[in-house]
């Protein structure tokens, strides 16, 4: 397993020096053949050895090494339980974005880049050094790849640990933007502490069923916003969704930004997103971006990303819209 170590002692670097873990913070975990490897409570990330890293099985027993499990231990083998594709945990104390949500609770994200990754940010409030109830945060990560412990720092899954480290090095960039822009224009601290509310309640319906097609093809229809957009980057494709768990898909054909025409033929679409219909049922109810969904992993696509980048601002504005017509 040394291979797998080098690589844990390279990134647990890497986090040190790009200054998202000081000290004796921050930990990491990875899932091999063996088991998972972990590093030891109290360790220097920034001068990580051998030693310092322990193979446990998935209990949290010791198989190789010696010393204590760091302390977030509970927080990793949840997670590997919980998600068993992903193979790195990252668990970092990002200095600007624990400072920024310390004052405020939602994030604006100014880089393209970042919007495709990151997505609407979620808080999981902390009271204690360590997370000590873990539920909420797997019920975060299960909407997205990165999530923020309040007072605390970040955690991070992925594939790899580039897909893990590119978040957290993503979202403390966009942190530390709002940060000078809000102090460019005096804004108050305080003032932003609200997290958005929810939407009234609204009909709803069952995913891909007649009546949601139907209401999902009146809404970008009947949206000036929507047709303007449409014409004006002449949003002409066939844009296709399939659940994958019914087998139940449709197309909707645009034509210059208008619906013209309706099929339940996936294949062929220009653009088609496929994902299971848990997943599928929170990126129409907007608890999950839809581009995010695609560059974390959620759902698949298919389809020429330069031409979907030229008609961003149209399918931004249309996964807006379908929030209008919830899913039960």
């Amino acid at each position: 397993m040394d291979k797998q170590k080098e690589q844990i002692i390279y990134w647990a670097r890497r986090l040190n020096e790009r200054g998202l873990v000081s000290a004796r913070s921050g930990n990491i975990s990875l899932k091999v053949d063996e088991g998972i490897l972990i590093t030891s409570h109290d360790c220097y990330l920034g001068e990580l050895s051998y030693d310092d890293i322990l193979l446990v099985d998935g209990k949290g027993n010791i198989l190789e090494g010696e010393g204590e499990i760091t302390s977030e231990k509970s927080l990793h083998l949840g997670i590997h339980r919980k998600f068993p594709h992903v193979k790195v945990v990252l668990h970092s104390h990002s200095p600007y974005t624990v400072a920024f949500f310390h004052y405020f609770g939602r994030l604006d994200i100014f880089s393209f880049e970042a919007k495709f990754y990151l997505g609407e940010i979620k808080v999981v409030p902390q009271e204690t050094p360590t997370v000590t109830h873990i539920a909420p945060v797997l019920e975060a990560l299960a909407d997205s790849n990165i999530v923020v412990l309040g007072q605390h720092g970040v955690v991070s899954i992925g594939q790899d640990f580039k897909e893990a480290f590119s978040l957290i090095e993503l979202l403390e960039e966009q942190t530390k933007i709002n940060l000078i822009l809000k102090s460019q224009s005096r804004t108050a601290l305080a003032a932003d502490r609200e997290l958005p509310q929810e939407p009234g309640s609204l009909k709803k319906y069952k995913l891909l069923s007649p009546a949601h097609i139907a209401k999902l093809t009146e809404l970008v229809n009947n949206d000036p916003q929507a047709q303007e957009l449409g014409r004006k980057y002449d949003l002409t494709c066939r844009l296709a969704v399939k659940d994958q768990d019914s087998g139940r898909a449709v197309c909707f054909h645009y034509q210059a930004g208008r619906i013209v025409k309706v099929s339940e033929e996936a294949e062929g679409a220009d653009f088609l997103i496929i994902g299971r219909t848990d997943i599928l049922k929170k990126v129409f109810n907007r608890k999950l971006d839809a581009f995010v969904a695609s560059t974390q992993g959620k759902v698949k696509t298919k389809g020429d990303f330069t031409k979907m980048s030229r008609w961003y601002p149209v399918l931004v504005r249309t996964f807006k819209l379908w929030a209008q017509a919830p899913v039960e």
